[in-house]
């Protein structure tokens, strides 16, 4: 337990950073084994763990790490009803992406992201139903933090996150809540965002083609993309774009996709090599090259 429980002091300091100071920090933070098979259990002040998650390998870190953003995210904002559940599991799942990042870089958040991706999330996220603790909750309520992180800004997003916190630290917050801080700090109407993302089912299918022609001294590339998905007629979001050239320079442009039909044109000095979208997975989609 002394080996697999040695990361705390580590994962403390860095969510009291980003977030606001650890919410109880006048009682403990305190780790109790308790005779389940698996899993664990976040209460305040407290998270019980099941005993075959103990054993001396670091084997559950990512949940030692969950259930600790729980602390902030579930036992000290809470939700107002069962329907804002998704801020309580997507959020500490999110916080798993955020404190590898913070310990180990962009890569590892990357990383963490595409270990909760999934194609075929179920329902959404404003109507859990009567299964309240699924992926959807989890999974695609990081996914939902993760976008907004990429829709609003880096500093935008973390100042979310601490005004959010101070805001509702040991009251209820709703969904809508939620959205008028996110609206308040970053400046940006979310009517869009949220609606697309929380209260409607499905994710981003996406089919481009690319052609690169040369004008005089340019090339000029044209990208051709279009939405597939069936759940959602038209999603807004921005886009990255990425050129690699034969010198293994790069090129990326930020391109704000607001129709189911899109062309972009982006003239470059070289013939690229590869063109990718978005090349650091910020968006919850499937992207794939059109057949011709």
């Amino acid at each position: 337990a002394k080996k697999d429980f040695s990361g705390h002091l580590e994962m403390l300091k860095v969510f009291s950073k980003m977030f606001g100071e650890y919410p109880f920090v006048k009682e403990k933070y305190g780790i109790a084994e308790f005779l389940w098979y698996a899993g664990a259990m976040e209460h305040q002040t407290i998270t019980g763990v099941s005993s075959n998650m103990i054993g001396g390998n670091k084997f559950f870190e990512d949940t030692f790490v969950h259930e600790l953003a729980h602390q902030w995210w579930g036992n000290a904002v809470g939700p107002k009803s069962w329907k804002d559940i998704w801020m309580n599991e997507g959020f500490s799942t999110y916080s798993e992406a955020l404190y590898y990042e913070a310990v180990s870089g962009k890569e590892a958040l990357q990383s963490t992201m595409m270990s909760k991706y999934s194609s075929n999330f179920s329902g959404s996220l404003a109507e859990p139903g009567p299964f309240l603790f699924t992926r959807t909750m989890y999974d695609k309520g990081a996914w939902v933090l993760h976008m907004l992180r990429w829709e609003v800004g880096d500093s935008s997003f973390f100042n979310i996150l601490r005004t959010y916190y101070e805001t509702y630290k040991y009251l209820n917050a709703s969904t809508g809540d939620f959205k008028s801080v996110c609206e308040k700090v970053s400046g940006k109407n979310l009517d869009q965002f949220l609606e697309q993302w929380i209260y409607a089912e499905g994710q981003i299918e996406l089919e481009y083609k690319t052609e690169t022609v040369k004008s005089q001294n340019e090339y000029l590339n044209r990208i051709q993309l279009g939405q597939i998905q069936e759940d959602y007629e038209e999603y807004h979001f921005p886009l990255e774009v990425k050129f690699i050239f034969k010198d293994s320079t790069e090129k990326s442009i930020r391109y704000e996709i607001t129709s189911k039909e899109t062309l972009i044109e982006i003239s470059t000095s070289d013939m690229p090599k590869d063109i990718i979208m978005d090349p650091d997975n910020w968006l919850l989609a499937v992207i794939n090259l059109k057949d011709e």
